[in-house]
């Protein structure tokens, strides 16, 4: 095919005409390619890096909503366990509590029992250590209520005192009462060691 000579004097216009119309396009700069091609390659990796930085991100915040989860779950399950052992100590206390005041209550009731019962036993306490005296101790050893002090009540009552058990009450059985009474040891029991007696007496009777 044989080129078509363009006349010296059109050829500045025949040029701007064949710019335009594109044919001078395949003599772009080498230059010019490489840098098309290296900006193409970086907004490729560009691309990649920003999608790859949002998978590490949606997993980074996946793993801190499940150690959040996993760290609320521990939480309640602490808070669930410590409320149960103080719903446990509370519940123990109560009936800790409700088994002491049944006991005060049946104790009471004992008492008071005891105290109807024993209501004709009680003792002026006036140092006469008389019949009813000698039978209201009698009563709480458990000796035959007689009103008499022989051998059997004065064993019983060494026996309390932790004096010798041999029935006659001397010197020896006046000063180990007076010692368990709390009052002087003098060996004599008189009207102050009986006072102090029928005193006791009417306390292990409940008065």
């Amino acid at each position: 095919m044989t080129s078509k000579i363009i006349p010296e004097a059109v050829w500045p216009h025949e040029v701007e005409k064949r710019c335009r119309m594109g044919l001078f396009d395949k003599f772009k700069s080498k230059e010019e390619k490489a840098k098309e091609a290296v900006e193409a390659k970086a907004a490729e990796a560009k691309e990649a890096a920003e999608a790859k930085a949002a998978e590490v991100k949606a997993a980074a915040e996946a793993k801190a909503a499940d150690a959040k989860a996993r760290e609320e779950a521990f939480l309640k399950r602490n808070a669930e366990v410590k409320a149960a052992q103080q719903e446990k100590i509370a519940a123990e206390k109560a009936a800790e509590e409700l088994k002491v005041a049944e006991a005060k209550a049946e104790e009471k009731k004992v008492a008071e029992a005891k105290k109807k019962s024993n209501e004709k036993y009680k003792l002026a306490v006036d140092g006469d250590f008389g019949p009813k005296s000698i039978k209201a101790v009698q009563h709480i050893l458990g000796c035959k209520e007689d009103g008499i002090c022989g051998t059997e009540t004065i064993k019983a009552i060494q026996k309390l005192v932790g004096a010798d058990v041999d029935g006659v009450w001397g010197t020896q059985t006046s000063k180990k009462l007076q010692k368990f009474l709390g009052v002087e040891v003098d060996g004599v029991a008189g009207p102050n060691t009986f006072k102090a007696f029928q005193k006791w007496a009417n306390k292990e009777l409940g008065f």
